[in-house]
C-alpha cells in the first residue's frame, strides 16, 4: 500500500511522505521522512504502543544484491546484541523482506556538540554521569563483540533519559581484518584513533580513544585536538597534541590515558566503568548508572520533540484509545536535511543540519536522533517534567497481544522486549508522578504491630492504644508549574501543621497563638530550628516517587496473583515524622489503574505501616502559601521556619530577617528592612517617601507604624516607656500584609488600612 504526499500533513522535523512510500512497514505506521538517499530512507513512525520510532529501509533493487543483503543481516545481528543503558537498541527487523528494514526507538535530544554550544560544558555530577554513560555504552558494545569505530560528538545524543550512542553505520565485529572491511578507511578527523591511520584492525581501544575526546569536549567545550583540516588533525592525533586543560582532576587522568597514542596504554571500556564506579560489582553497573541518571541527569530537554503531532497526523490517538494530550505538546525541532552515512555505502542527505540518527542517517534539523532506550519503563530524568511516551500512559497499551499479532502476520524478528515486566509497569506508573503537571495524595500511617508491641512492653500501655496514638494523616500536594511541594500535617513535630518546599526553600508552619495579633507589643513567634536531616531533598516530590522508583529498579517486583493491577517487592521508604527524616528498608506494594497510573501504595517497615492514596495524578494542582489557605482557620498560621536573609540592627540589637511569605524573596525582605531602619533619620523617617506612609507615630504609645509599598505594615516599638531616653530599647514587629483603604483620615498624614493575617517579613532578636 502506498500513500500520496498529501496524505500526511508536514510535521516540523519530518518531511512529508512521498508518492510511492509505504503507509506501513512491518507493524509500524509511517508519519514522515527523517532522511533519505540513494541507498534507502529512514522514516518517523508510530509502533503498536503509540511510541515514536524510526524505521530504516533499503531500496528493493539494492537489496537484491546478495553482498549487500548479507552485510545488512550482519548489521542487524550485531545491533541485536547491543543492550547497554547508553547504546542504541534495535526494536525489530525483517532482513528477508523484499524491502529489508530495521527499527529503533526515536530518541529526542541534541547531539553533544549542539548541547555544549547551546548550554555550555557539563560539570560536577552531570559530567561524571555523562562519562560513565559513555563508558558503559562502549563496554556493552565491546562485550557483544562490536567495535563502533565512529564515536564522535555527532553520534552521541543527550536525551532526557541520558546520553545515547547512535549511528552504527560503520560498526564491525571486533578483530575484523581490513581486507574484509570495506569501511576500514572511514573515520572522522580529530576523533579517529592514531593506529587507524596505519591500518590497524578493528579494536575496542579505538572507541576508548574517542571516549577521552568526548569527555574532554563535554568538560571544556573544546575539541581536544582543536580545529584544522584533515591532514593537520591527523598529525596532532598521531603525535598526541591534545588539549585537556579544564577537565576536572578526578577525570583528567582517565582522559589523558584514553587519548594516548599507544593503544596498550589505554584502559579497556570495562576498566573505565570500574574506575568510575569503584567497588561496584560488574553485574551492578547498569543499575548504578540508572540511579546516577535519575539523581544527577538534569537540564536536558527533548529539543522540542512532540509525539502528539505524530499521533494526530495518523489519528493514532483514536486507534489506540488514547487522547492526544497524553502524548505531550510542543514542536519538533525543524531544519534542513543533514548529512549522514547508512551502512557501508550510506544514505547521503543534503543541507546544513548535522544531527545524526542511527544507524547512518542525518536528522531533519539536527535536534533529534534514532537510538535505543526509551522502552516502556525507562524513566525520563528531568526533575522532572518533560513529555515522554516510554514511561507514560502509552507505554503499556496492548502490550504483548499486538506484537504477537504482528509476528504472525509479518514474520519479522522482534529484538525489543515483547512482554512488559512488572518493574517496567511500576516505572511507567512513576512516570505519571515525575512527568505530570502535579499530584495529590492522602497519606495514613501508624506503628507496625511489631513495633507497637515493643513500645507497649516498655510503657505498660496496651498495644491497641499505642497504635491508635501513633496514627497520623497527612496530605501531600505538588505543583510542577510553581515548583511547590506541600505536606499538610504534623510531620515536623507536635504543634506544627505543615511543611513546604517552595522553589528550593523550606517553610514550616504552626498555628498563630491567640494572644498574638498584629499591632500589640510583642516579640515575633519563636522560630523553629530544623533537624539536620530535614533538607530540601527530604521535603520534595521524591517522598512519593523515590520508594516507587526503587521498587521498580529492584529487579524483584512481582505481579500479585489474581490481581492484574497490583505489584509488590522490596524498596526503601523515606519518611518525615516528628521533624526528622529517616529511611528504612520496606516491603512495597503498588496498585495501578487501567491506564497504568498509580492508585494506591502501601509500605511496611520494621516501625511503620504507611498507606498512600493518590487522589490526583498529572493534574494542574494548585499549591499556595499555607498562610493564605489558613486565613479562615482561627488566627491563621505562622511560618516558624522560613528563609533567613540576613540581619539588621536597632539600638545595638541585632535582628534576623526572615522572608515568611512565598511572594517575598530575600532581596526584597532586606531592602524593606534596611530602608525602614537605616534611613538618614532612622526608623523609617529617612525612607523613600514614595514607598512609605505613616499609619501611626510616637505619641506616648512608644511605637511607629508604616505602610510599605501599599502591601504591608511594618512597625517598631519601645520595650519600656519609662526611664531615660538614652537607655531606650526597641523591638521590631513583623511586617504584616495590609491594604490601603479608599480615602484618608482627616488628620494628615495618617491613612487607613485593612490588616491581613499573613506575615510577610519576620524579625527574630539575635541579642
Amino acid at each position: 500500500m502506498s500513500t500520496s504526499p498529501d496524505t500526511v500533513s508536514p510535521i516540523p522535523g519530518l518531511s512529508p511522505l512521498e508518492a510511492g512510500d509505504p503507509a506501513e512497514v512491518g507493524p509500524y505506521r509511517l508519519v514522515g521522512r527523517i532522511g533519505a538517499g540513494g541507498m534507502g530512507a529512514v522514516f518517523g513512525a508510530l509502533d503498536v504502543y503509540g511510541r515514536c520510532v524510526a524505521v530504516k529501509t533499503v531500496h528493493a533493487d539494492i537489496a537484491r544484491e546478495f553482498r549487500f543483503r548479507e552485510a545488512f543481516v550482519r548489521e542487524v545481528e550485531m545491533l541485536g546484541r547491543a543492550d547497554g543503558v547508553s547504546t542504541a537498541r534495535l526494536h525489530a527487523a525483517d532482513t528477508e523482506a523484499e524491502v529489508p528494514w530495521l527499527a529503533f526507538d526515536y530518541v529526542p535530544g541534541r547531539d553533544l556538540w549542539a548541547h555544549v554550544r547551546e548550554f555550555g560544558p557539563l560539570s560536577g555530577d552531570m559530567l561524571r554521569t555523562f562519562s560513565l554513560g559513555m563508558a558503559e555504552g562502549l563496554a556493552a558494545l565491546h562485550a557483544a563483540g562490536i567495535a563502533h569505530r565512529d564515536i564522535k560528538p555527532g553520534n552521541v545524543i543527550l536525551s532526557p533519559d541520558g546520553p545515547k550512542i547512535v549511528d552504527f553505520g560503520i560498526a564491525v565485529e571486533v578483530g575484523t581484518e581490513n581486507s574484509d572491511d570495506p569501511s576500514s578507511s572511514y573515520g572522522t578527523p580529530g576523533w579517529t584513533a592514531p593506529e587507524r591511520y596505519s591500518g590497524a584492525v578493528a579494536d575496542p581501544s579505538a572507541d576508548v580513544f574517542a571516549w577521552g575526546g568526548l569527555v574532554a569536549l563535554a568538560a571544556t567545550g573544546r575539541e581536544p585536538f582543536g580545529k584544522g583540516d584533515a591532514k593537520e588533525l591527523a598529525r596532532r592525533v598521531k603525535t598526541g597534541e591534545h588539549d585537556v586543560e579544564g577537565v576536572p582532576e578526578d577525570l583528567r587522568g582517565l582522559v589523558e590515558a584514553a587519548l594516548s597514542v599507544y593503544p596498550e596504554q589505554r584502559l579497556s571500556s570495562e576498566e573505565l566503568v570500574g574506575a568510575l564506579l569503584p567497588g561496584t560489582e560488574q553485574n551492578q553497573w547498569s543499575d548504578s548508572l540508572r540511579r546516577m541518571l535519575r539523581d544527577y541527569w538534569r537540564g536536558v530537554d527533548d529539543a522540542g520533540h512532540d509525539p502528539g503531532r505524530w499521533a494526530a497526523a495518523l489519528g493514532a490517538a483514536s486507534a489506540t484509545g488514547l487522547g492526544v494530550s497524553a502524548l505531550g505538546s510542543g514542536a519538533l525541532g525543524s531544519g534542513a536535511m543533514g548529512s549522514g552515512v547508512l551502512g557501508s555505502g550510506g544514505i547521503a542527505g543534503t543541507g546544513a543540519a548535522t544531527g545524526t540518527v542511527g544507524p547512518g542517517m542525518a536528522t531533519a534539523g539536527g535536534s533529534t536522533a534514532v537510538a535505543g532506550g526509551g522502552a516502556a519503563g525507562t524513566s525520563m530524568a528531568t526533575g522532572g517534567m518533560l513529555s515522554g511516551v516510554a514511561t507514560s500512559k502509552l507505554g503499556l497499551a496492548g502490550a504483548g497481544v499486538l506484537v504477537v499479532a504482528g509476528l504472525a502476520a509479518g514474520g519479522f524478528v522482534v529484538y525489543d522486549q515483547v512482554r512488559v515486566t512488572p518493574g517496567e509497569t511500576v516505572a511507567a506508573a512513576v512516570g505519571f508522578l515525575e512527568e505530570g503537571q502535579g499530584f495529590s495524595a492522602q497519606v495514613a500511617r501508624s506503628f507496625s504491630r511489631t513495633h507497637a508491641e515493643q513500645v507497649a512492653e516498655r510503657t505498660g500501655t496496651s498495644v491497641e492504644q499505642v497504635m491508635e496514638d501513633s496514627r497520623a494523616e497527612e496530605e501531600y500536594l505538588y505543583s510542577a508549574d510553581t515548583g511547590s511541594f506541600l505536606i499538610r500535617g504534623a510531620v515536623m513535630g507536635p504543634g506544627t501543621v505543615a511543611v513546604a518546599n517552595h522553589r528550593d526553600e523550606l517553610y514550616v508552619y504552626a498555628p498563630r497563638p491567640e494572644d498574638i495579633s498584629w499591632g500589640t507589643w510583642h516579640d515575633s513567634i519563636e522560630p523553629m530550628t530544623l533537624d539536620p536531616s530535614v533538607t530540601t531533598d527530604a521535603v520534595a516530590p521524591s517522598l512519593m516517587t523515590a520508594p516507587l522508583r526503587t521498587l521498580a529498579d529492584s529487579g524483584q517486583v512481582e505481579q500479585e496473583e489474581g490481581d492484574d493491577g497490583a505489584y509488590s517487592g522490596p524498596t526503601t521508604l523515606g519518611l518525615l515524622s516528628e521533624g526528622v527524616f529517616t529511611e528504612a528498608e520496606a516491603g512495597g506494594r503498588l496498585e495501578v489503574d487501567e491506564e497504568g497510573a498509580p492508585v494506591r501504595a502501601e509500605y511496611t517497615t520494621e516501625q511503620w505501616e504507611v498507606r498512600v492514596d493518590f487522589t490526583g495524578t498529572d493534574e494542574g494542582i494548585t499549591v499556595e502559601d499555607p498562610q493564605i489557605s489558613a486565613e479562615g482557620d482561627g488566627f491563621g498560621w505562622a511560618a516558624v521556619h522560613a528563609p533567613v536573609c540576613g540581619s539588621v540592627q536597632t539600638s545595638e540589637r541585632d535582628w534576623e530577617v526572615q522572608a515568611s511569605a512565598w511572594e517575598v524573596d530575600c532581596d526584597y525582605a532586606m531592602d524593606v528592612s534596611e530602608m525602614m531602619l537605616n534611613g538618614s533619620e532612622g526608623f523609617g523617617y529617612g525612607a523613600d517617601q514614595e514607598r512609605v506612609e505613616v499609619l501611626s507615630g510616637y505619641s506616648g504609645s512608644g511605637g511607629t507604624t508604616w505602610l510599605v509599598d501599599e502591601v504591608m505594615a511594618c512597625a517598631i516599638f519601645r520595650r519600656d516607656l519609662g526611664g531615660l531616653i538614652e537607655n531606650r530599647t526597641y523591638f521590631l514587629s513583623p511586617c504584616q500584609a495590609a491594604a490601603k483603604q479608599e480615602g484618608e483620615l482627616e488628620e494628615w498624614p495618617y491613612v487607613e488600612v485593612e490588616f491581613g493575617s499573613r506575615t510577610l517579613i519576620d524579625y527574630h532578636d539575635l541579642t
